[in-house]
């Protein structure tokens, strides 16, 4: 259960910065372009760490049961 409580905490932590990111990104957009693109980098970033986030947990998952079947 603990697990599950970590990866709850890192999924709520990656939305907040995903959030911030965007944030910043809107506000820069017209001020300062090497900031917006850094921001919008960081929302890419995010994304890709999500999925690895997620594909690992399934993977994890995977071999759990894997481990039950046998």
């Amino acid at each position: 259960m603990r697990t599950l409580q970590e990866v709850i905490a890192l999924s709520s932590r990656i939305d907040h910065l995903e959030q911030i990111a965007e944030w910043i990104a809107r506000e820069t957009a017209n001020q300062d372009t090497s900031v917006c693109q850094s921001a919008t980098l960081i929302t890419v970033l995010i994304d890709d760490i999500r999925t690895r986030l997620i594909d690992l947990v399934k993977s994890l998952e995977a071999s759990v049961n894997d481990q039950k079947i046998q």
